[in-house]
Protein backbone atom coordinates (compact mmCIF):
# COMPACT_ATOMS: atom_id res chain seq x y z
CA UNK A 1 0.00 0.00 0.00
CA UNK A 2 3.35 2.25 1.20
CA UNK A 3 4.00 2.07 -2.69
CA UNK A 4 1.10 2.62 -4.05
CA UNK A 5 0.56 5.80 -2.36
CA UNK A 6 4.25 6.63 -3.47
CA UNK A 7 3.61 5.59 -7.08
CA UNK A 8 0.69 7.82 -7.16
CA UNK A 9 2.31 10.97 -5.77
CA UNK A 10 4.89 10.42 -8.35
CA UNK A 11 2.81 10.29 -11.10
CA UNK A 12 0.83 13.19 -9.88
CA UNK A 13 4.03 15.68 -9.75
CA UNK A 14 5.04 14.71 -12.88
CA UNK A 15 1.53 15.23 -14.86
CA UNK A 16 1.85 18.11 -17.11
CA UNK A 17 0.09 20.77 -15.66
CA UNK A 18 -2.88 21.85 -18.16
CA UNK A 19 -2.34 25.00 -20.85
CA UNK A 20 -3.24 27.93 -19.73
CA UNK A 21 -5.27 29.76 -22.67
CA UNK A 22 -4.51 32.81 -23.45
CA UNK A 23 -6.57 35.65 -25.32
CA UNK A 24 -3.86 37.60 -25.90
CA UNK A 25 -3.21 37.92 -30.26
CA UNK A 26 -5.08 38.79 -32.97
CA UNK A 27 -8.97 37.03 -33.12
CA UNK A 28 -10.85 37.46 -36.78
CA UNK A 29 -14.50 38.03 -36.91
CA UNK A 30 -15.70 34.40 -38.59
CA UNK A 31 -19.66 33.61 -37.74
CA UNK A 32 -22.46 34.14 -35.37
CA UNK A 33 -24.51 31.75 -33.21
CA UNK A 34 -27.72 31.14 -31.49
CA UNK A 35 -27.69 30.48 -27.91
CA UNK A 36 -30.28 27.69 -28.68
CA UNK A 37 -27.96 25.87 -30.87
CA UNK A 38 -29.98 26.78 -34.20
CA UNK A 39 -28.48 27.94 -37.62
CA UNK A 40 -28.50 31.67 -37.67
CA UNK A 41 -31.15 32.78 -40.43
CA UNK A 42 -28.80 34.04 -43.08
CA UNK A 43 -32.10 34.02 -45.40
CA UNK A 44 -33.09 37.18 -43.36
CA UNK A 45 -32.61 40.38 -44.68
CA UNK A 46 -31.44 41.92 -41.50
CA UNK A 47 -29.50 39.19 -40.25
CA UNK A 48 -27.64 38.69 -43.71
CA UNK A 49 -26.70 42.16 -43.37
CA UNK A 50 -25.24 42.36 -40.07
CA UNK A 51 -23.33 38.85 -40.62
CA UNK A 52 -21.58 40.60 -43.58
CA UNK A 53 -20.90 43.87 -42.20
CA UNK A 54 -19.42 41.94 -39.19
CA UNK A 55 -16.90 40.52 -42.14
CA UNK A 56 -13.31 41.83 -42.23
CA UNK A 57 -13.69 42.96 -38.26
CA UNK A 58 -10.78 41.98 -36.03
CA UNK A 59 -9.91 42.28 -32.35
CA UNK A 60 -6.06 42.17 -31.07
CA UNK A 61 -5.86 41.71 -27.36
CA UNK A 62 -2.57 42.52 -26.08
CA UNK A 63 0.32 41.32 -23.52
CA UNK A 64 0.33 45.31 -22.51
CA UNK A 65 -3.46 44.94 -21.93
CA UNK A 66 -4.44 47.23 -24.77
CA UNK A 67 -7.03 46.09 -26.96
CA UNK A 68 -7.48 47.40 -30.82
CA UNK A 69 -10.07 46.66 -33.47
CA UNK A 70 -9.41 47.03 -37.12
CA UNK A 71 -12.18 45.98 -40.30
CA UNK A 72 -10.62 44.97 -43.62
CA UNK A 73 -13.32 45.68 -46.28
CA UNK A 74 -12.45 44.27 -49.58
CA UNK A 75 -12.21 47.58 -51.58
CA UNK A 76 -9.12 48.85 -48.96
CA UNK A 77 -6.52 47.69 -46.71
CA UNK A 78 -6.87 47.29 -42.84
CA UNK A 79 -8.57 50.20 -40.98
CA UNK A 80 -8.02 50.95 -37.59
CA UNK A 81 -11.07 51.74 -36.17
CA UNK A 82 -10.22 52.07 -31.78
CA UNK A 83 -8.01 51.23 -28.94
CA UNK A 84 -8.12 51.00 -25.65
CA UNK A 85 -7.06 49.20 -22.46
CA UNK A 86 -8.84 46.04 -21.29
CA UNK A 87 -8.74 43.49 -18.44
CA UNK A 88 -9.38 39.83 -18.47
CA UNK A 89 -10.49 38.58 -15.16
CA UNK A 90 -9.45 35.67 -13.48
CA UNK A 91 -12.24 33.60 -14.28
CA UNK A 92 -12.33 34.61 -17.99
CA UNK A 93 -16.08 34.66 -18.06
CA UNK A 94 -15.95 38.89 -19.32
CA UNK A 95 -13.58 40.50 -21.07
CA UNK A 96 -14.06 44.61 -19.37
CA UNK A 97 -13.17 47.60 -21.70
CA UNK A 98 -11.79 50.20 -19.78
CA UNK A 99 -13.04 53.90 -20.20
CA UNK A 100 -12.50 57.08 -20.26
CA UNK A 101 -15.40 59.24 -18.75
CA UNK A 102 -18.05 56.73 -18.81
CA UNK A 103 -18.63 53.27 -16.90
CA UNK A 104 -16.57 49.77 -18.44
CA UNK A 105 -18.04 47.59 -20.85
CA UNK A 106 -17.90 43.91 -19.91
CA UNK A 107 -18.32 41.25 -22.76
CA UNK A 108 -19.48 37.83 -21.42
CA UNK A 109 -16.91 35.15 -23.38
CA UNK A 110 -18.93 32.34 -24.21
CA UNK A 111 -16.00 30.10 -25.27
CA UNK A 112 -12.38 30.66 -25.34
CA UNK A 113 -9.76 28.28 -26.76
CA UNK A 114 -6.46 28.42 -28.40
CA UNK A 115 -8.44 28.67 -31.84
CA UNK A 116 -12.13 30.61 -31.31
CA UNK A 117 -13.10 32.99 -29.58
CA UNK A 118 -16.85 33.47 -28.52
CA UNK A 119 -17.90 36.67 -27.29
CA UNK A 120 -20.94 38.70 -26.75
CA UNK A 121 -20.64 41.92 -27.61
CA UNK A 122 -23.87 43.32 -28.99
CA UNK A 123 -25.43 42.29 -25.10
CA UNK A 124 -27.92 40.21 -26.98
CA UNK A 125 -29.63 36.83 -25.15
CA UNK A 126 -29.74 35.11 -28.45
CA UNK A 127 -26.99 35.51 -30.23
CA UNK A 128 -22.69 36.23 -29.74
CA UNK A 129 -19.77 36.48 -32.39
CA UNK A 130 -17.68 33.58 -33.07
CA UNK A 131 -13.55 35.14 -33.71
CA UNK A 132 -10.83 32.82 -34.94
CA UNK A 133 -7.44 32.97 -33.69
CA UNK A 134 -5.73 34.93 -36.92
CA UNK A 135 -1.87 34.61 -35.05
Amino acid sequence: MKYLIYLLLILVSCKQKDKEVSIVGKWEYERMEMYSGRPMDLANPAIAKLHEDQKGWTFSFGTDNVFKVTHVKTDKPEDFVAEQPYELPEDKKYVILKNKGRPDEKFPIIELSDSILKINIFYSDSAYMVFKRKS
